[in-house]
């Protein structure tokens, strides 16, 4: 592969390439949802909580944003797959 061009290698039907999924440099969000759901958890266990009260403020929303490309979906689906575990994720 070494002194191959870009063209070269995206036009080849080499059967040796071979692609790796790697996801990294998340733990900072990681990090926030399980803070997120720890808080989550210990205000839906406090005796005094309501499911019923509607007028309550609700605090359990996150948002993940930035341009597209990022790994925004890839952190949703590893997030679901961690907390649902594999063999219960829905099929993509």
């Amino acid at each position: 592969m070494v002194g191959r061009d870009l063209r070269a290698l995206f036009s080849t039907n080499d059967p040796g390439l071979q692609a790796a999924e790697a996801f990294t440099n998340r733990q900072m969000q990681w990090d926030l949802v399980a803070t997120a759901l720890t808080g989550h958890l210990r205000r839906t266990a406090d005796p005094g909580f309501d499911v019923e009260d509607l007028q309550a403020p609700r605090e359990n929303v996150m948002v993940f944003h930035g341009v597209g490309g990022i790994g925004k979906t890839t952190l949703s689906r590893n997030l679901e797959a961690a907390l649902a575990g594999a063999g219960q994720r829905p099929a993509q």
